[in-house]
């Protein structure tokens, strides 16, 4: 009976909670959870930079605040909820020194296509779609990046915000809508 429930528990967050213990025992499994969090990580650090160094550098900062911090983490299933929140606060440390930021579209890749009228039409779709992104305000800006850079899940992403779940999805799909309908207006 404890192995079924055991083996049901075994989700995503349940293995965030189950690594965190085993490193705050070990903290040398402490890679464990850099290995499965750094792509992320970083990925969202290259969305709010646009640069590589940059990106690296916070990146780093965030895993060793993670690791000081970690034995004090007490894990109430909200791992990954704690972990970007410092991601957060080290990208607005890191625009409060700098002065500036990247906005989200120059972050995200142009896929390459073999057929160059269609690849015309589509950069210009694109570049159409990233000032739409660009105009939007900084809160709809972050919830694109947690949703599509780094991947986050709905109730990952309400925590982190301080905002209900559904709360959440209905602004991203609402923004979703927005982005949609603008682009069709510039079809018609």
């Amino acid at each position: 009976m404890t192995q079924i429930i055991a083996s049901s528990l075994n989700t995503p967050l349940d293995q965030d909670s189950n690594l965190v213990l085993a490193a705050q025992k070990n903290p040398a499994l402490f890679q464990t959870i850099y290995d499965r969090w750094a792509v992320r990580i970083y990925q969202y650090f290259y969305a709010r930079t646009g640069e590589r160094p940059s990106a690296e550098d916070l990146t780093s900062q965030l895993f060793l605040s993670a690791y000081q911090a970690l034995p004090r983490y007490q894990d109430r299933g909200h791992f990954t909820a704690w972990l970007f929140a410092i991601a957060r606060n080290l990208a607005a440390e890191y625009y409060r020194k700098e002065r500036r930021e990247v906005p989200l579209e120059a972050a995200l890749p142009i896929p390459a296509s073999s057929d160059p009228p269609a690849e015309a039409a589509h950069h210009d779709e694109i570049a159409h779609l990233k000032s739409l992104i660009q105009a939007l305000p900084d809160e709809d800006q972050e919830l694109i990046r947690l949703r599509y850079v780094a991947e986050l899940p709905f109730a990952e992403m309400a925590l982190l915000l301080n905002k209900r779940e559904d709360a959440v999805k209905k602004s991203l799909y609402r923004l979703q809508a927005r982005l949609q309908s603008l682009l069709e207006q510039t079809h018609d």
